[in-house]
This record gives C-alpha cells, sequence and structure tokens, in this order.
C-alpha cells in the first residue's frame, strides 16, 4: 500500500465527491487487505481467499473481460460497472467511455480504500463517479442523481470476481434498474394483501402508495372489511373449537379470494402483509397462473408462527428479524427469505403545526402509543411521576397505569398517533413482549414506530435493540437498556430541549434519506426482479384500451374515448396522445386532459424530474 497515491487520489475525490473521500479516509486500514503480486509487480488484492483479478497477468485478464463484453460506441452510452476491485478493468474500460461515461459501484468501502491506496492516481481520472459503500436502494438512488442526462443509456456491467463477491448485493442492484425501467414502461402490476386488523393494517396503504409512487400499479385486496364478521362469529358460539373453525373457514374463503382478484386484474406480483390470509393452495394456484408470490413478515417470529407452514410456498419471503430466523426458514424449506426492515411514510408521518387545543389534547412530558403487553405494564407503573399520557388498547385491569390511559383505552387512528408524536417532548418506544419483566435484551427487530416518530421530527426513547445500529446512529436516536437508564434520560432530556431538538432532527434526516417505504419497495422489488432477470409484466407493463374501460366505466367520458382504440394493445401516454393529436373533430374534456398530461411528462423528462 501506499499512502501518498491515497492522498493523491483522495485529494481529486475532495472537489467533486466530498463525502466518498471522507469515507475511505475514515475506512483505510493500512495492511487490512492480504495482496499478491503479479509477475510485473502489480498488487492483487485476495478477498477470502480468492484473487480479485489474475495473480498472474490482471491488466491481460481484464482487456480479454472488455473485449468479451461487446461494448456499443461511446457517443450515447455510458456504463455502471459493478465491482471495483484493485481497477485493472477500469483501465480497459477508460479506452473505449470517458471517465463522465463511468460510474463503478462497491460496497466494501475497505477494500475502496485499499484500491485508492495501491493503484496510482492515473488509474482514477477526473470525472469518474464512484458509489462507495452504500446499500443497494443508496447506490440505486445516487446513481440516477448523477445520470442526468436523458440521451445517454447507461448499461449495467458487472466484474464477475467482485460480484462472486458480493451476489446479492449485485443481483439486487440489477433487479432495482430493471424493475424502475419496467416502471418507466407503465409497471408491474401489484395486488397488496391487507390483514383483517391489527397494527400492521395501516402498513398495505403505504406500501400501495409508494408502489404507486415509484412507477408500478398497485391495488389493496382490503380484507378489514371482514373485521367484523370474524367477531361476530366469535359471538356466536363460545365453544373455543368452533370459534377456530369458523375463523379458519373464513380465513380460507378471504384467501381463495386472493387468486380470484389476482387473476382477474391480471396481477404480475401478489404481495402479502402480516397476518393477510393465505394458503398452500392459494399459492400453488398463483405460481401455475405464472404470478410472482411475495410476503413481508413484519411480525416477531418467536410470538407469531404462521410462518412455518406457510413461508416455504411463496416465492419470497421479507423479514424484519435476523439471529436465528433465517436458518428456521431454511430448515422449513424457505430459502428465499430476504431481511427488509419497517419504514415511515413522510406523507402521513411528517411534523404538524398543532393547535393550541391539539397540543392540550395530545401533548406532554412523556408519552407512549401501544398495546398493553406485559413488560409496559411493569416499566410503565414505574413512571408515574411524571407528566405520562398513555394510549393504546388492551389495557384493561390495569391498576394504578389506568390515571395515565387516554380515551379509556381505545385504539388510536393514524392520524392521532401522529399528534400524539409531535405534541410529545418524549415519544416512549418500549417493544413489546410477553414474557419480559422490563426491556427484552434479545430483542432485535425495529417496530414501525421507530422509524415514524422519527419522521415526524418527534423525539424518542426506544429500548436497546440489536438491529438499532444498522438504521441509525447515537447522534440520531437515544435508546436506553434499563429503567435506572430510561428515567435518567427522562430526566436528562426534559432538562435540556435543544439536545431533543437536534437528536429529532438528526433522526428525521435519516428517515428520509433511507428508511421510507418507497426505499423498502425499491429494495423488494430489486430482490425479486434480481433472482429472476426474466420477470416482467404480463401486459409489457402498460396498460390496454380493454383495461381502462373495464377500471373507468364504458359509459365514462374517459372510457368512451378509450372505445375508439379497443384492439390497439398496451398504450403509452404518449402514444395515446398522438393518435389524440391525430383525430379528427373538437376535442372533449378528457382528451385535452391526456394531452395536458403528456405535456407535463415532457416537461418532467425534460427538466430531469420525472
Amino acid at each position: 500500500m501506499n499512502a501518498n497515491y491515497l492522498e493523491l487520489n483522495l485529494k481529486r475525490l475532495f472537489a467533486n465527491q466530498t463525502e466518498v473521500a471522507q469515507n475511505l479516509r475514515q475506512a483505510y486500514r493500512p495492511e487490512s487487505i492480504e495482496l499478491r503480486y503479479s509477475r510485473e509487480g502489480s498488487p492483487v488484492p485476495v478477498i477470502n481467499r480468492k484473487c480479485l483479478h489474475s495473480p498472474y497477468d490482471p491488466q491481460g485478464e481484464s482487456r480479454k473481460w472488455v473485449a468479451s463484453l461487446g461494448l456499443p460506441e461511446a457517443n450515447h452510452t455510458g456504463l455502471i460497472v459493478g465491482g471495483l476491485g484493485f481497477a485493472y478493468h477500469l483501465t480497459e474500460l477508460l479506452k473505449v467511455f470517458p471517465p463522465d461515461r463511468l460510474a463503478l459501484v462497491e460496497p466494501d468501502l475497505n477494500l475502496a480504500a485499499a484500491a485508492f491506496a495501491a493503484r496510482p492516481p492515473e488509474v482514477f481520472p477526473e470525472g469518474l463517479t464512484f458509489v462507495l459503500g452504500k446499500p443497494t436502494v443508496q447506490a440505486y438512488l445516487t446513481l440516477r442523481e448523477h445520470i442526468t442526462d436523458p440521451a445517454i443509456n447507461f448499461k449495467v456491467v458487472e466484474h464477475p470476481a467482485s460480484v462472486n463477491q458480493h451476489p446479492e448485493y449485485f443481483h439486487t442492484l440489477a433487479g432495482i434498474f430493471r424493475a424502475q425501467e419496467v416502471a418507466r414502461q407503465g409497471g408491474f402490476k401489484i395486488l397488496v394483501v391487507s390483514p383483517l386488523y391489527g397494527g400492521s393494517l395501516p402498513i398495505a396503504t403505504y406500501v400501495r402508495d409508494a408502489l404507486n409512487a415509484l412507477g408500478h400499479r398497485a391495488e389493496i385486496l382490503e380484507n378489514s372489511v371482514f373485521h367484523p364478521g370474524m367477531e361476530a362469529l366469535n359471538r356466536w358460539t363460545s365453544n373455543r373449537r368452533h370459534q377456530g373453525q369458523l375463523r379458519g373457514l373464513l380465513a380460507t374463503l378471504l384467501a381463495e379470494a386472493v387468486t380470484a382478484r389476482a387473476l382477474d386484474m391480471g396481477a404480475d406480483l401478489v404481495l402479502g402483509l402480516a397476518q393477510s390470509p393465505f394458503t398452500p393452495k392459494v399459492c400453488g394456484e398463483l405460481k401455475k397462473a405464472g404470478i410472482r408470490t411475495a410476503f413481508w413478515f413484519v411480525e416477531d417470529f418467536e410470538l407469531m408462527t404462521y410462518w412455518n407452514g406457510l413461508a416455504q410456498h411463496f416465492d419470497h419471503y421479507f423479514i424484519i428479524q435476523k439471529g436465528d430466523f433465517p436458518a428456521q426458514l431454511e430448515a422449513v424449506g424457505c430459502s428465499q427469505h430476504h431481511y427488509l426492515p419497517v419504514a415511515a411514510d413522510p406523507a402521513v408521518h411528517t411534523p404538524l403545526n398543532l393547535t393550541t387545543a391539539e397540543m392540550r389534547e395530545f401533548g406532554s412530558d412523556l408519552s407512549h402509543i401501544g398495546a398493553g403487553y406485559h413488560n409496559r405494564r411493569q416499566t410503565f407503573i414505574k413512571l408515574l411521576d411524571y407528566d405520562f399520557r398513555l394510549w393504546g388498547n388492551d389495557w384493561e385491569n390495569c391498576g394504578p397505569l389506568a390515571a395515565a390511559l387516554q380515551r379509556s383505552g381505545g385504539r388510536l387512528s393514524t392520524n392521532d398517533c401522529v399528534k400524539v408524536f409531535n405534541a410529545s417532548r418524549i415519544n416512549l418506544n418500549l417493544h413489546s413482549s410477553t414474557y419480559h419483566e422490563g426491556i427484552n435484551p434479545f430483542g432485535d427487530f425495529l417496530n414501525p414506530r421507530t422509524f415514524e416518530i422519527s419522521a415526524c421530527g418527534g423525539f424518542q426513547l426506544v429500548d436497546q435493540r440489536s438491529l438499532i445500529a444498522e438504521s441509525f446512529t447515537g447522534d440520531e436516536i437515544a435508546a436506553f437498556r434499563d429503567v435506572k437508564e430510561l428515567r435518567e434520560l427522562i430526566n436528562h432530556y426534559l432538562a435540556h430541549p435543544e439536545e431533543r431538538q437536534k437528536i429529532a432532527e438528526a433522526g428525521r434526516h435519516r428517515v428520509l434519506q433511507e428508511h421510507t417505504y418507497s426505499h423498502r419497495m425499491l429494495e423488494m422489488l430489486g430482490v425479486i426482479s434480481g433472482s429472476d432477470p426474466e420477470w416482467a409484466p404480463k401486459s409489457g407493463g402498460l396498460p390496454t384500451p380493454e383495461e381502462i374501460i373495464r377500471q373507468a366505466g364504458a359509459e365514462s367520458e374517459l372510457g368512451r374515448v378509450m372505445q375508439r382504440f379497443q384492439g390497439e394493445g398496451p398504450m403509452t401516454l404518449e402514444g395515446l396522445s398522438a393518435k389524440i393529436e391525430h383525430s379528427n373533430g373538437d376535442l372533449n374534456r378528457t382528451e385535452a386532459m391526456i394531452l395536458l398530461l403528456n405535456e407535463f411528462r415532457r416537461w418532467g423528462l425534460e427538466k430531469q424530474v420525472l
């Protein structure tokens, strides 16, 4: 390694990619990467006992690889290169492409720092874009920021040895690009299946809205309308066995409705959430119809165990825990699992300017929203000397806590939750446990409130979780390990509002940058598309006139306009506008709106906001 090379390379990077240069300097560890040397003395990194370039002739090997790609002329083409290695392939690519047409992605920041310390500055000419050490979604978004010329078609190529070190990373990144290219052509049709009830119910709406915002066509199969019927079944008989049988029959009926709706809408993907109704039979029917299936298990796998009979039947299973859960999924035959934490919806979870009346109703020094689990009852009884308000359901027989309980223990709407997050000086976020006296020392997953409170710009104290450090730094969230530390932190932050404000603002910034449902859906579709590059919309991703007529109604003005184009197959907005422009007669209101939308689309592409 050559510290002088590192400084020279970083000096150039600081001018245009300051953050990248700073991260490389912090990541650099001399001698942290094992090296071999070629016959000419060129350094070759060894990772996991694998050479990332030929240990005999790294440049010659790279020359052959680049030649094998059959790359087009660089006039209207750029490259996104997966894997940096020690940049021997970069040298060959620069013989074909100018630096401003190349972007390099490397997930291993330590390896990248070693490359900048091992290779001379002429290997990294000015104008190159480096995306280093970022998660897949952040890498994609960073690349989109740098790819600003719509006339340039960027092609993704992957350095084989680098991809072999991080296969899931690069497959997911390539999948995100493919999925969003589909989105620009009309998107995938996605059926989001909601649970019947529970705290996870709003997530279905956040997911649908995020998918639609990304350019796909998602709708919810809304099962919550059947929750009153489920409760009625429980009232019809007091026999627990009969209650279970009746609930099972209703769940089976709703699961069959998933197949019916998915086939009717021509879904490309069916996505289940939390306790949404599915059966192995329904998963099989969807697969036979060529419809991908995925499930986002936003639950504690130790508490909710229904996963062990269903997970293996889905094409993809997304989970919010690590630890023992992946191994247990493998044991039941589910190999397509992927860690995906929950998030926040900035359109919902946002800072509010509350009225004086709302501050009186929802404000307090200390608050908590959630059900009355055992550990919360044991912990909160020790906080009643504070100005403490307790919100949520299932707090029956809570003794002295009844004095803090609001609205007699009724469930809070999402809008009112957001008001509490905004009005409270300190939001307590104690994850639930049915068997711990206080804080679960083995807690791993992060609940939605962790992200939602921060998105609202609220300050929170959260019980220490093993996965917090993957989502927040210590400057963005405050955590406690026991009741003694909790009380100390409450006293400190009540006395230091400026510190609360600073942490809350940093937490909100982090959520908006990395932890929204749009971020999660980008990753989810990247995983699904990355696992099967041939996955494509059944209708090419674009609606047909017949589909539009069915959704709008044949007698609607839009339906009557589309009847003229039946049988012409899927349509883009641009193509439909062209047909209307060449039609005879005066425009009606709907036709004028279609032309206006297409003009807005053209403007958005020109200004690079779409």
